[in-house]
């Protein structure tokens, strides 16, 4: 049964979706340092409310920044899954992912059936 998973990706399409994953690393890798950055420039407070709206914002840009760092960390475990000869699998049945599903989100690891 495996190896009539694997065999429905030829390589041209592995290539194409290892190339989407690098693509979206480096995205969501710069995404990650413009957050960073943006909390970096706080600057001097003046009042309570400026105060408060900085923290608020600092809050944000953390929830912000972990949601991105998540994502990053899927769409590495998906290339190590290219790697590996296992990308477009599901990893709880073995079925296939499907073309639909990996092309909405290539870091995906689970078929319809599974989510």
């Amino acid at each position: 049964m495996r190896d009539s998973i694997f065999n429905t990706m030829n390589n041209e399409e592995l290539k194409k979706y290892e190339a989407i994953l690098l693509d979206l690393q480096d995205a969501l890798s710069k995404e990650i340092k413009d957050v960073i950055r943006g909390g970096a420039d706080m600057g001097e407070m003046g009042n309570r409310d400026e105060e408060a709206d900085a923290t608020e914002e600092s809050g944000i840009a953390h929830a912000e920044q972990i949601a991105l760092k998540g994502r990053l960390h899927a769409v590495l475990d998906a290339l190590e899954r290219v790697k590996a000869g296992t990308y477009g699998a599901c990893v709880k049945c073995g079925g296939a992912v499907g073309a639909d599903v990996l092309a909405a989100a290539p870091d995906s690891v689970y078929c319809l059936s599974c989510k």
